[in-house]
């Protein structure tokens, strides 16, 4: 089921962040909360902390800057990309483009897991898992999947030869003026140290999530459980799913609103990620539209225009993972970019078959932007 939850309301939050940039590039910050249960009260907007499926929407425009370069094709065949020999059967027959794989129309889901332990094959993973695969028809149906994203970390490293994390920060972070990264890769250490862990509540209380003290910090990249790895060690093009490229992204609020901003700014590439790939339909029920919240999505990014609980002209994306709550959205009308978190929450997708939803606190947001 996908809709609108009240999960959390009654909880609240750990600590809360908004930033907004005005058309003329001014950029206002605004944080409170706490760095952990009990802990001092936490009012720096520039401490980083990981965005949950905002990821998305960076990595996406890095496929979209490729597709401008001619280094792929937004038409190229997933298995025409991959070193994929014992490819299933239904692949074979149901050719999967990166258009499909960007707008969550592939007919791949997240039934079977997604997260592949160090040295596992992603591709094996899916071969060996049936239930990866929904058999719809791809380009017919809207089904949220992090495995679209993560399978598409791996194809523009065989694309082009480079590293995921460093594509992204030429193609995406760096002319953001993000100086954050995936799974912390690229981040000095004293910066490092700037950070904003997760916590998730429970019945319990809240339980660490993500980027614990105990995290091996002075590896190249911190991947589940604080576990550090060597890029001495990284295979490229197969152990790109270390780096997260579906929901690693560690910013502060201020750069993502510029984020916000980035995939608004104008260019060729923006213009491709931005055109729309699916759309619901009320009558042939194509894809899950979050009791009417999920009308239109681009190339990694949602969109909004005219939508009566949603009023601003928006386009961006949601996260929601580990206790956090988030969005970076420009609004199209005013020319504003906007950027927001909370986190310390429940799992509010807990129960539900898929990732589409938003949170009343959420909504109540993003009624505003």
């Amino acid at each position: 089921m996908s809709k609108a939850t009240d999960t959390g309301r009654s909880d609240g939050f750990l600590n809360a962040g908004y930033a907004v940039i005005t058309p003329d590039g001014v950029e206002k910050a605004f944080v409170i909360g706490q760095t952990r249960p009990g802990g001092p009260v936490f009012v720096d907007p520039t401490a980083r902390l990981r965005m949950a499926s905002i990821a998305k929407a960076a990595t996406a425009r890095a496929v979209c800057a490729l597709v401008v370069g001619a280094d792929l094709s937004l038409d190229d065949d997933l298995l025409d990309l991959l070193v994929w020999p014992n490819a299933p059967i239904w692949l074979r027959q149901n050719p999967i483009s990166l258009r499909h794989l960007l707008a969550h129309t592939s007919g791949l889901v997240d039934h079977a897991g997604y997260l592949v332990d160090v040295g596992q094959s992603l591709t094996d993973h899916i071969s060996d898992h049936p239930a990866a695969m929904s058999k719809r028809t791809p380009g017919t149906y809207f089904a949220y999947a992090n495995l679209n994203y993560i399978l598409l970390g791996h194809i523009i490293e065989q694309a082009t030869g480079r590293r995921f994390d460093q594509i992204l920060r030429d193609e995406v972070l760096a002319p953001a003026g993000i100086a954050g990264g995936f799974n912390w890769a690229g981040v000095p250490a004293p910066e490092r140290a700037q950070r904003l862990p997760l916590y998730q509540r429970e019945d319990a209380g809240l339980t660490i999530q993500a980027d614990a003290d105990d995290a091996d910090w002075h590896a190249d990249l911190i991947w589940r459980g604080g576990r550090g790895h060597s890029f001495g060690d990284y295979r490229l093009g197969q152990d790109t799913s270390l780096l997260s490229p579906h929901a690693g992204l560690r910013m502060n609020i201020i750069e993502a609103a510029r984020l916000a901003r980035f995939l608004n700014d104008g260019s060729q590439a923006a213009k491709v990620q931005g055109q729309v790939a699916w759309q619901f339909d009320p009558l042939l029920k194509n894809g899950e539209d979050c009791d009417g919240l999920f009308t239109a999505f681009g190339l990694g990014l949602t969109i909004y225009e005219n939508h009566p609980r949603i009023p601003g002209h928006l386009i961006g994306h949601a996260g929601h993972a580990l206790g956090f709550t988030g969005g970076v959205w420009h609004n199209l009308t005013t020319a504003t970019s906007h950027a927001y978190f909370l986190t310390g929450g429940r799992d509010e997708t807990a129960g539900l078959d898929t990732e589409t939803f938003y949170g009343l606190a959420e909504l109540s947001i993003m009624e505003q932007l």
